[in-house]
Parts: structure tokens; sequence; C-alpha cells
């Protein structure tokens, strides 16, 4: 497989003849994708990242527009490092630039990426998705402002291991419901959950393979097939469904991805109910070590619990048959 930043580096150079023209062309692909402003330090100070800019200087090369104390800097962006949580695609844009300038790559401090804790893997094989969806930061997630119960209420030793982990990188990952606009009051995947609530899943089928075949990136659609099937031919057709629509989200996770993908950020949803799915069919299955890797990765993608995660790996850990409820 093709390193990925190099391949960025092939396209921003195309058709970028000497040094001058190629930092231009960098320039241009950071204010083109760059997500700013960000989070960075300069020998030790903290600064606001504005924006990256190219004043013409070729052994300087590309500068962070920087601000600190109200004040404006220029600073050389190779002597810029990111602090906390950073776009993908921005991520990139940084490792390609210092991989093209000779620099050594770019050592993320640990808060950047989470503690502790690496996300699994777990769709089989990964999808080769054309535009992976957007991570956006979404700030830092701190347990210490997070509901955990009444004071002096026991916690699970699972939830100990969350806490005990800190701040993390908080992230929502864009949702893709092709044909429908932000304000449109026809949403195809509430209505296919509708009809199959209703009992017409024939109709609910037809109605989300419509979607997937404008864009097979709408992982809800996945989720809702993996449900259909679930409920009416049982875990092993339900897996394939889920599974893929992991697959497509988990290309969107840069390796080593250990942030926070909270159920209050709607769009996140999707690739959750995916994952619960996929693990409730390895349950389903008496798979019980993929079961419970699953619901583990689950609380930690989404600390606040929603899809009850710990409820599920109590009977996984023991062994007990998954059963409806």
């Amino acid at each position: 497989m093709a390193d990925p930043v190099d391949a960025l580096i092939d396209e921003v150079l195309v058709d970028a003849y000497g040094e001058d023209e190629q930092l231009w062309s960098f320039r241009q692909v950071f204010e083109d994708r760059g997500r700013f402003p960000f989070r960075g330090q300069v020998v030790g100070a903290d600064v606001e990242v504005l924006a990256v800019d190219y004043d013409g200087d070729e052994r300087r090369g590309l500068v962070g527009v920087c601000r600190r104390d109200e004040k404006r800097y220029r600073v050389a962006l190779l002597d810029v490092t990111p602090v906390g949580p950073l776009a993908l695609e921005t991520r990139q844009l940084f490792d390609a630039y210092r991989r093209w300038s000779g620099a050594p790559p770019l050592v993320v401090p640990s808060a950047a990426v989470g503690v502790g804790w690496r996300y699994p893997r777990f769709a089989s094989p990964p999808a080769p998705v054309a535009a992976p969806l957007a991570l956006n930061p979404m700030g830092d997630w701190d347990p210490e402002e997070e509901y955990w119960g009444e004071p002096g209420e026991a916690r699970h030793p699972l939830v100990e291991e969350v806490f005990a982990a800190g701040v993390r990188p908080c992230f929502e990952m864009d949702q893709v419901i092709p044909g429908v606009e932000l304000d449109d009051l026809d949403d195809p995947i509430v209505e296919a959950a509708d009809l199959h609530r209703a009992g017409h899943d024939r109709h609910a089928i037809r109605l989300l393979e419509g979607v997937l075949g404008l864009d097979e990136r709408c992982v809800d659609a996945w989720g809702h097939l993996g449900l259909i099937a679930f409920d009416t031919r049982g875990p092993g057709p339900a897996a394939a469904f889920y599974d893929k629509g992991v697959a497509i989200a988990e290309a969107s996770l840069p390796q080593g991805f250990g942030g926070v993908l909270p159920w209050g950020m709607v769009d996140n949803r999707p690739f959750l109910r995916c994952l619960h799915g996929l693990a409730l069919c390895a349950w389903r299955q008496r798979r019980w070590d993929d079961a419970e890797t699953m619901f583990r990765a689950l609380l930690w993608l989404d600390p606040s619990g929603a899809l009850n995660a710990i409820a599920c790996l109590q009977p996984v850990l023991a062994h007990q048959r998954w059963t409806p409820r």
C-alpha cells in the first residue's frame, strides 16, 4: 500500500517546478485543506496557530502565523509543534511538509492522541474508501467534567481506567446521507427505521440500498441494514452489514487513534451503532473475546456509555448466552 504522506507530497508537487513553486504549492494546499486555528508550541511557548503562509524566503520556508497574548508572530513552520486535537488532514499536511523539507517527523505530545489506550480495528477486510469521512476536532474531553454517578458511588473498574487516562481529544465524524440537505424534512434513514418498526422490511431494505447506491459511505444505512438482518436473519448476515459500516468509519481514524467520539455529537452515532451491532453479533455467536474487545472499545470511544457497553460486558465476561430483551 502506498505511503499516504508520499502520495500527498506527489499531489502537492505536481506541476510545481523548483523550490519556490513547490513552497507556494504547499502554502496553497494548507490554505485549501488545513483546519485553523489550533493550539501549538514554539520553543515551549504556547501559541494559537491561525494560518500557514509563505513570504518568498526559500531558506525559511513556510511560516506559521501565530498568536500569543493578542500579538501575532510569523514563525518558521518547522519550529511549530501542534498540541492537542488536530484534524487528520492538517496533521498529514504537516507530515508531508516536514518530510519534503528533510525534517524529522513530528513528535506529538501524548495528550494529542490519547493516553494508555488505542483503538483496535475490527473491520475485515479494511474498506477501500476513496474519500474518508472527515474527523473534526471538538476540543478536549475531560473526565473531571463528566457525570460519573453520585459522590461516593462505586465506579466500574473499566470506568476507573477511562477516568485515569485523563484528558483526551474529542472528535465528531462527518455523517454522509446522500441527497439530503441540512434543512430537508425527509430523511431516508428515519423513514427506513419507521418502515422496519412497522414490519415493512422489504421496503426499508430497498430504501437503504438506494441510499448506498448514491454513496456507500452512508454508515447509518449499513447500520440499519444490519439491524434489520439481526432481527430477521440472525447474527451472520447482520455482521456483514455492520462490518461494512465499521470499516468505512475506521478508514477515517488515524493509526493509533486514542480519542473520544461522544454519542452526544450526533454524527458519531452511526459508527457507534455499527460497532455496537458488530459486538452484539459476536456475543450472539459466542465469540466471547471479540465481543469483550468491542464492548471495551465502545466505552473508551464513548465514556458516557450511551449504548450501555458495561451492561453488555458483564454477561459476556461470564460467558452467558445472548437473549433478546
